[in-house]
């Protein structure tokens, strides 16, 4: 076996999370689909604005539960849109 390696090309930020995109997004983008999921009526498209405010709410009843900075949270379900709000 070879093993090849090279420098990176950017500069990789030391700080922020990937909420950072989230955030960015649901800002600048508000109007984006980013998502489709289904529903009782068909496909429904998400924006990025209610995407960000859908995690928001998720992160608000996280902290309401008292999960804190550091925890665990497990995720037992069939791959699914919930799982990308938790994420």
């Amino acid at each position: 076996m070879r093993e090849f390696a090279t420098p990176l090309s950017i500069t990789i930020p030391s700080t922020g999370n990937l909420t950072d995109d989230v955030v960015t997004n649901g800002r600048d983008h508000a109007d984006t689909v980013v998502f489709s999921r289904r529903s009782a009526d068909g496909w429904v498209d998400v924006t990025a604005e209610t995407f960000l405010a859908e995690v928001q709410a998720v992160a608000k009843g996280l902290i309401a539960a008292g999960v804190e900075a550091g925890d665990r949270v497990a995720l037992l379900s069939k791959t699914r849109y919930e799982w990308t709000l938790l994420g």
